[in-house]
């Protein structure tokens, strides 16, 4: 659902949004493959390392986001 507000954070999120297209693709890829063999020990691995991979970048985006609204909150807090 597009917004009618584009600031700062909406371009920071979105960069990682666009970032995280690759990473979806192989941990879903990685799914499938596991689903083929699931008593495959290098199957295992390879779908915990790139579920992991995805998350890692999930919250480093939902961090940065969140850092910026903190000092966003601080700077007008400071005005009041």
């Amino acid at each position: 659902m597009p917004t009618t507000w584009s600031g700062y954070l909406d371009d920071v999120s979105a960069t990682f949004d666009t970032g995280v297209n690759n990473l979806q693709q192989d941990v879903t890829k990685a799914l499938e493959d596991l689903a083929k063999k699931p008593s495959d020990p290098a199957l295992l691995a390879a779908y915990q390392s790139k579920l992991s991979e995805y998350n890692l970048y999930r919250n480093a985006q939902s961090n940065t986001v969140k850092v910026f609204k903190d000092i966003d909150a601080a700077i007008i807090q400071n005005f009041r």
